[in-house]
This record gives structure tokens, C-alpha cells and sequence, in this order.
């Protein structure tokens, strides 16, 4: 059987730039509101950066804003 449908795991190493990697990892999850077969399902962080990662791929989900996207955004 193939698999195409973008399902390779994020990883996540001991040297990556954690910010960077959890933004990407955010946006793919999110990508055509995670209704594409291309959007993030699986990450790979290494126990050593496990704790920081998460911490910053949790607070950048919790910034999301849902509703309609061409809602205009008042401040």
C-alpha cells in the first residue's frame, strides 16, 4: 500500500531551533484548518527538548483565533 497523503512524522532533534520548529509544526497542523491530508499529524521531539517545545507549540495554538478568516479582525 502507499501512503500520499503527507503523513511522514515532523522531527524535531536536539538542535532545532525550537521557536522556528514549533511555528512550522503549528501552521502545518493548521493548513487549510487542518482539513488536508498534507496537515502535520505526527511529531517526533527528541527528551531533551521535549518540555520547551511543547511549551511553545501549546502557547501558539493557544493565540489561534478561529472563526470565519474573512471576518475582519478588530483590535
Amino acid at each position: 500500500m502507499l501512503e500520499l497523503g503527507g503523513n511522514d512524522a515532523y522531527i524535531v532533534l536536539d538542535d532545532a531551533d525550537l521557536e522556528l520548529a514549533a511555528k512550522k509544526c503549528t501552521d502545518s497542523r493548521l493548513i487549510n484548518a487542518g482539513q488536508s491530508c498534507i496537515a502535520a499529524k505526527r511529531f517526533i521531539v527528541t527528551a531533551k527538548v521535549y518540555d520547551e517545545f511543547m511549551e511553545k507549540f501549546v502557547n501558539i495554538f493557544k493565540q489561534v483565533k478561529f472563526g470565519d478568516p474573512f471576518d475582519k479582525i478588530i483590535k
